[in-house]
């Protein structure tokens, strides 16, 4: 630990991943994503400009630095593009009011952030950066879970949730940002040395259990995702060192006992909202599946909700505003102007849904939400990006990064998971350094 307070550059991302994601406020109109966005406006600026000054400061050293990727670089270059062109170019650069987060702003920030990292890190430092990652997963889960089972009333006057959704702000999001962290904490959990077990345990069972409670069926989806890739990396691990078919060590299979056990009995005591959750999905696919569709407002058999429906006329409605014409199918509406595009495209069949009188302003699917936004070419890059992660990161943070691209195709990536995401693009060049000559 005292080795951070050495490393500035450590310490300054350590303090960056640790601290966004428990920030929150109480007197804003947005009282997560708001505060987490402007901490890392100003922290991150701050780093980058300490940065620049290290440089100036020892320009006689002449340092070479390291090129970002090409992918990356034209990732960010193609959302300027889109802003340019964009139908509100105030919206594009600062983002969607009251959470600022997916503007150009917020790109040239974690862009900025992503080539301080590449320069300034090393392999040494990127292990003990995703360990600190992992360390926020006990206070959100805490206050998740008192929320949830409704806890003293210190931090909050209202009365126990159905939905956990703790300092990240809405339950779906909750999901996504354990979704992401718990497969790691499984991994450390099963490979670590013995004696941290115990700690690994608490840590992976506090997150579970705040995960279920979100009754998020996408953050579920992702979790189970990442869950299935560990275990066949883990399986093929074995089998490349010709020990599939060996019993397992004995240390080993208690840590797996211990873990099933623990998330077998958190799910079955918690059933909660998945049973009505599991309704609603029957409900929808006989919807989908039926030659007469008939969607109620409001039933007196059926209260819970019908999010299947809602996001495939939500889905079939953005690509009518994507095909509108060819500048927004090549370059989109501009970054984060979905909410004042999108509503001559709206389905009328969403006025007949259970949020009937909700004013859309995502998509609820990232790629869906670039395509629109950005144009195609943007999209494009995103999933050359993203096969550029698969093949540069160690196979390890596979689970994660398949948990964050399920995810998104219900949701779409908030500011504490964004910022982990860019953590990952940084680690996929560390990896591979190269001076710029």
């Amino acid at each position: 630990m005292t080795q951070i307070f050495k490393k500035p550059y450590l310490l300054f991302f350590s303090i960056l991943l640790f601290f966004t994601p428990l920030i929150f406020v109480t007197n804003t109109n947005e009282l997560f994503e708001f505060p987490k966005m402007f901490f890392i406006y100003f922290f991150g600026l701050f780093i980058i400009f300490f940065f620049i000054s290290d440089l100036i400061i020892n320009s006689s050293k002449k340092t070479k630095l390291i090129k970002p990727s090409i992918v990356v670089f034209l990732f960010v270059f193609f959302t300027f593009l889109s802003t340019v062109f964009s139908s509100h170019i105030l919206t594009s650069l600062s983002g969607y009011y009251s959470r600022f987060n997916d503007g150009l702003f917020s790109y040239l920030v974690f862009f900025g952030l992503y080539f301080v990292a590449i320069n300034r890190l090393n392999g040494k430092d990127l292990f003990k950066l995703l360990k600190i990652s992992l360390l926020p997963i006990i206070p959100i889960s805490i206050y998740g879970l008192a929320q949830h089972l409704g806890g003293p009333n210190i931090l909050w006057s209202l009365p126990a949730v159905e939905r956990a959704y703790s300092t990240i702000g809405q339950p779906n999001w909750l999901a996504q940002y354990m979704s992401i962290l718990l497969p790691i904490c499984l991994l450390f959990a099963l490979t670590d040395d013995f004696n941290n077990f115990k700690y690994w345990l608490f840590i992976y069972s506090l997150g579970f259990f705040c995960l279920w409670v979100t009754y998020s069926m996408s953050g579920l989806v992702g979790f189970i995702f990442g869950v299935v890739v560990l275990s066949l990396l883990l399986a093929h691990k074995r089998s490349t060192q010709h020990l599939l078919f060996v019993s397992v060590p004995k240390d080993i299979f208690i840590r797996i006992v211990f873990l099933f056990a623990i998330s077998f009995s958190i799910s079955i005591t918690n059933i909660g909202l998945f049973r009505g959750k599991v309704n609603d999905a029957v409900i929808d696919t006989k919807k989908t599946i039926s030659i007469v569709k008939k969607v109620y407002a409001l039933s007196n058999d059926y209260e819970i909700s019908d999010p299947g429906f809602i996001r495939i006329e939500l889905w079939k409605s953005t690509f009518n505003l994507i095909k509108s014409s060819p500048k927004v199918f090549l370059i989109g509406t501009g970054p984060e102007t979905f909410p004042y595009t999108f509503q001559p495209f709206r389905n009328t069949k969403l006025n007949y849904s259970s949020e009937w009188d909700y004013v859309f302003n995502k998509p609820h699917n990232y790629y869906l939400e670039l395509w629109s936004e950005s144009g195609i070419v943007t999209l494009l890059t995103y999933f050359v990006l993203l096969c550029f992660l698969f093949k540069k990161l160690p196979l390890f943070l596979y689970p994660s990064l398949v948990a964050f691209v399920t995810t998104n195709i219900f949701g779409w990536p908030t500011v504490s998971t964004t910022i982990f995401f860019w953590f990952l693009i940084s680690w996929a060049d560390i990896w591979n350094k190269e001076p710029i000559r």
